[in-house]
């Protein structure tokens, strides 16, 4: 599954936002997830996908920031 898959199940489990309307341009305040939510989403990714991001992780603003997040620990395909 792709980051940006993974991200929008996580959002919309933690949020009312319609999946399919989330973008990698995405605004993570203007899709209503908080500071709170967003250590929920975390925790959540880091669960889903066995994984620890760290302490380091910075403050994402965006979806592709998550994305830029997630992707160095998503298995290759080769």
């Amino acid at each position: 599954m792709q980051a940006l898959e993974i991200i929008r199940t996580g959002i919309a489990e933690n949020t009312d936002v319609d999946p399919a309307t989330i973008t990698p341009e995405s605004r993570l305040d203007e899709l209503g997830v908080d500071s709170f939510t967003l250590l929920e989403l975390i925790f959540s990714l880091e669960e889903q996908m066995e994984i620890e991001l760290g302490n380091d992780v910075g403050t994402p603003e965006t979806i592709q920031d998550l994305i830029d997040i997630l992707e160095p620990h998503l298995p290759t395909n080769g």
